[in-house]
């Protein structure tokens, strides 16, 4: 994966941390260095030495230039012995800002604030996205899903090799923990649309699902079970819906046994690119053209080339197959099966703007 697309934030923190203290060694060193000078100076004659004159042998003694004394320290009481102790000191505070300053550029300081900065300049940009922690066997299938039907990702995980293999263009990757506050800040927490908890741990994925919730109250929060005895957990801890993965492949080896032709449609739709079906959803808004009108009138099938399979109704139950003299509500949700451009077609035409 190119490496300036993931960052730490303890690696920018600790990068960061380096430049702003060689720099306030640096102004210490020079500040104290002139202002001792300036003293031994007004004590034995006031205005003797202007501050800059103090400021100018401070920069000349610690950088070691030895272009000569500027001010006549030898006839001061202390300013020798004040020079020999700004020496040492400036020797070292030099010693400590080489190092800073070479270890910046050498062992990639400067390349993780670089990092972090341009990663911060495409966060701030996204909005409505998705945040998936956990970029494993589950979480890439997500993360690859959602790309299919174009929609932004902000993948974390703490192991960067696991984001290797979901590298995208429109996948941001961080290396961190998503149980910790300021990693789902960091991926734009409070402007993402959903979040997926998909880590192989259950109390893990409930941390994710606690933080998540307290940071975003609007978003759609889908976490992944290990244990069924967790599902109702994860939902009281703020997942509006939790997958178990070992449930649900128990009844995909059932379906196969008993309903195979089922299961390989499913699969056409779902798994083949080239087949493009997609079983989505379309919120009906009082700003779509669907509000007021039948499902014949509407001729969803004709304007849109998608099917509508059903409706959730505004109470939260479902009417399978809705007849043609159903007529549309806002806040009801179509459930309908197309390509990506069809199930589009539908989404303008309701007026939801997901």
């Amino acid at each position: 994966m190119d490496r300036h697309f993931t960052a730490t934030l303890d690696d920018y923190r600790l990068a960061r941390r380096r430049v702003i203290l060689a720099g306030v060694v640096s102004f210490l060193v020079l500040t104290l260095g002139a202002l001792g000078y300036w003293y031994l100076g007004y004590r034995h004659q006031p205005g003797l030495w202007s501050f800059f004159e103090c400021v100018y042998m401070t920069a000349i003694t610690v950088t070691t230039v030895g272009f000569g004394e500027v001010i006549d320290v030898a006839t001061i009481p202390g300013g020798r012995e004040w020079t020999m102790i700004l020496l040492l000191f400036g020797i070292s505070a030099n010693l400590y800002v080489i190092s800073s300053i070479t270890s910046f550029f050498v062992e990639g300081d400067f390349a993780q604030i670089r990092v972090y900065s341009r990663l911060q300049r495409r966060m701030k940009k996204l909005q409505n996205h998705y945040i998936v922690c956990g970029c494993g066997s589950t979480g890439s299938h997500v993360i690859s899903e959602l790309l299919t039907i174009g929609e932004a990702v902000v993948a974390i995980d703490t192991d960067e090799h696991a984001l290797e293999h979901v590298e995208h263009a429109r996948v941001i990757p961080i290396v961190g923990d998503a149980t910790e506050d300021e990693i789902l800040e960091a991926a734009g927490i409070g402007r993402a649309k959903g979040v997926v908890a998909t880590l192989d741990d259950d109390k893990t994925n409930m941390f994710v699902v606690v933080t998540a919730r307290q940071n975003n109250h609007s978003a759609r929060i889908v976490a992944k079970a290990i244990h069924a005895s967790a599902i109702q957990k994860l939902k009281r801890a703020g997942a509006d819906a939790v997958v178990s993965p070992n449930m649900i492949g128990g009844m995909r080896i059932a379906s196969e046994l008993v309903r195979p032709h089922v299961v390989r449609f499913l699969d056409d739709m779902l798994r083949e690119r080239n087949v493009g079906l997609r079983i989505e959803e379309a919120e009906i808004t009082r700003e779509g053209n669907l509000r007021g009108r039948t499902l014949r009138s509407a001729d969803v099938r004709a304007a849109t080339g998608s099917l509508v399979l059903a409706v959730r109704l505004t109470d939260g139950t479902v009417e399978h197959a809705p007849k043609g003299d159903m007529v549309f509500e806002a806040g009801q949700t179509l459930i309908a099966i197309g390509s990506i451009e069809q199930i589009k077609k539908l989404r303008e035409l309701s007026g939801d703007r997901r």
